[in-house]
């Protein structure tokens, strides 16, 4: 492993290490208030990102010369396969969509990581095959954030709508990134260098996890109380349902 994929490592953790603490501690402030647990989402994905970063450096869930052409980091896999269902679970609760449409989306998201790690361990062509099945899967969760996701935050509250619109957009123009560093690095045509690809994985990592989390946790209490109350979710979504289809 080279000291530049190891530096990019380091930073990785540590961002993540120091975003977990300040979740934690935001969370714990808000105890026994409505919007809590959008802090604790965010120290969980934080905290979980970080050890598999921390597994990563150590080399516990990382394999060398890898079918003798590279280093196989399968430890992003196990990262992304529990981060990433949660940020959709985040954006679900605000927009205010129905349970079962999350649930939906998150099985989506997980079949799009395992695809993804599945096209990871093959060989060309047949890795090229299951990348198209990931990103497939990858496109079906956008048209769920774009269409339903979006048309119900359109009748919340116009604060919570626009928090939800935030975050969308940052996640979408982050999640684009991975499929094209997944191509360009190691895995696919192997364009870029371990250092860089590994830089490019950890600064999207940060700012898909810290820099998403601090943009939610940082809307007015206010804003989270009412993202987070179940009877209002309950009220957006039924409204969404009995609202005529020509107006959606």
């Amino acid at each position: 492993m080279t000291a530049t994929t190891q530096i990019w490592l380091w930073i990785a953790f540590i961002g993540m290490a120091l975003g977990s603490v300040a979740f934690g501690l935001k969370a714990a402030g808000q105890r026994h208030r409505e919007g809590m647990e959008f802090s604790m989402v965010s120290f969980f994905i934080t905290l979980w990102a970080a050890t598999m970063y921390l597994s990563m450096i150590l080399s516990e869930t990382v394999l060398f010369d890898f079918k003798g052409q590279h280093i196989l980091f399968w430890g992003r896999y196990l990262d992304w396969v529990i981060t990433t269902p949660l940020l959709l679970l985040d954006l679900g609760i605000i927009s205010g969509v129905r349970p079962k449409l999350i649930l939906g989306v998150i099985g989506a998201d997980v079949f799009m990581i395992v695809t993804g790690f599945i096209a990871t361990l093959e060989g060309a062509p047949t890795n090229y095959l299951w990348y198209a099945i990931s990103c497939g899967a990858f496109l079906a969760i956008l048209g769920a954030l774009f269409t339903e996701f979006s048309d119900t935050a359109r009748l919340r509250d116009g604060k919570v709508k626009q928090l939800f619109l935030r975050l969308r957009n940052i996640l979408t123009v982050l999640w684009f990134g991975y499929p094209i560093v997944w191509l360009l690095g190691t895995e696919g045509l192997q364009t870029i260098n371990v250092g860089f690809e590994t830089a490019c994985y950890a600064i999207l990592d940060l700012c898909a996890k810290v820099g998403f989390g601090l943009v939610l946790v940082s809307a007015g209490r206010d804003v989270l109380s009412e993202a987070s109350s179940g009877e209002r979710r309950q009220q957006v979504a039924e409204a969404y349902l009995n609202e005529p289809t020509s107006r959606r």
